[in-house]
Formats: C-alpha cells, structure tokens, sequence
C-alpha cells in the first residue's frame, strides 16, 4: 500500500517541496497498540509538496502515521500525526 501526505505552507497556501522528512512511523497507537507498528518505506513521488511512503499494515484498524520534517525557513521542526483506517 502506498501512502502519501501532503505537506502545505499554512501562510501561503502552497505545497512545501523542499522538506526533508527524517523520521517516520506507523503504529497502532489510536486502537490501544502503540507497539503494534507497520513497516514503512519512503517512496518516490512526483507531485509538490506530496510526500509518499510504501507501508506494510498486518491488520485492520486505526493506524497513526507519525512523520517529522525540517522546512527551510522554519526554526522548528514539522510534526504531524494523522490517523488512519484500515479496512478489509
């Protein structure tokens, strides 16, 4: 399965393509299993500002995608933790 997260600057609306994304996880944390975690592969993508990732999910279920990201131009570094749902 491929993943993919769209990164967007929230002052200009516009996609940030120059992110560098250096860590990432998938896990089972919103179903109560945060050691339960999927493989997870970066992956070439062709759109700006998408950033996608080959993940291996064993189960069906809430999953919880953890990526973190410096952008230039910004002192702190990016977080997000969108939430997936796996189903058959």
């Amino acid at each position: 399965m491929i993943l993919a997260a769209r990164l967007i600057n929230k002052r200009s609306g516009k996609p940030v393509s120059d992110a560098v994304i250096f860590a990432w996880r998938i896990d089972m944390a919103p179903d109560g299993m945060p050691t339960m975690t999927g493989s997870l592969e970066p992956h070439t993508s062709d759109e700006p500002g998408v950033y996608r990732f080959k993940a291996n999910l064993t189960m069906e279920g809430a999953w919880r995608l953890s990526l973190a990201a410096k952008v230039q131009g910004e002192s702190q570094t990016i977080v997000g933790r969108p939430l997936l749902q796996v189903q058959p």
